[in-house]
């Protein structure tokens, strides 16, 4: 596979700038995103705890983490297809590290389709709302506390993935107990910097999922897990 370093570079890329425009500051590319992420797929490539593999329209990169392999790296290309393409890596991948976390955009329906036909199901979802005001705030200082809480809500500021810059730090929202709460906290983070607020969800949580949707939250990804 290192020799294909530069075909998954470009797949990835190209698959990457697909998702900016369902959540635009979400998934908003860093500077020298490609750059960045070259770098990490080389190293990843010859990590011998990690697990990759390379089909004619598609590839996969696993890590342990913990009882599970972490698949956030998985392409299939527009020459092939998620059911037949991405079906054969993740049983690959099952074979060869057992069971699998696999990172599902929520736009991505064919992708959801594999893993639901390999026996992963989903365990967390990820809904996101851009914060006014946040992404003109500064970023989190250095060496600053990240908790947030407020009355019946609680989070913390995250960096950003490397590839990716919303433009601040993001509002992880761990505790919520209603919309009041919800805007509470988010007030707070965007005040601290940050330009965006991720909830997660239990899938069986229909409460927070209405909540969520009406608060004008965004379902973007989904989280599946199994053998």
């Amino acid at each position: 596979m290192p020799a294909d370093l530069d075909w998954v570079v470009e797949v990835t890329r190209h698959r990457r700038e697909s998702l900016v425009q369902h959540a635009p500051r979400f998934w908003r590319p860093a500077q020298g995103a490609t750059e960045k992420h070259r770098a990490f797929l080389a190293n990843l490539i010859g990590d011998p705890e990690a697990f990759t593999v390379r089909s004619a329209n598609g590839y996969l990169a696993a890590l342990p983490r913990g009882p599970v392999w972490l698949v956030d790296d998985a392409v299939v290309t527009e020459a092939g297809d998620w059911m037949i393409d991405g079906v054969r890596l993740l049983q690959n991948a099952q074979e060869h590290c057992g069971a699998l976390r696999l990172v599902v955009p929520a736009v991505e329906t064919r992708r959801m389709e594999a893993a639901i036909h390999v026996g992963l199901a989903a365990v967390e979802h990820w809904w996101h709302r851009d914060l006014r005001g946040g992404a003109q705030a500064n970023e989190q200082e250095d060496g600053a506390d990240p908790t947030v809480e407020v009355d019946g809500a609680a989070g913390r500021l995250v960096p950003a993935p490397p590839v990716y810059n919303p433009g601040g730090p993001v509002l992880l929202v761990t505790e919520v107990e209603s919309a009041g709460s919800l805007r509470r906290i988010e007030t707070e983070a965007a005040r601290r910097g940050a330009p965006v607020s991720v909830v997660t969800q239990e899938p069986n949580d229909v409460g927070l999922a209405n909540l969520l949707s009406e608060a004008g939250y965004t379902l973007t990804t989904v989280f599946c897990e199994g053998l």
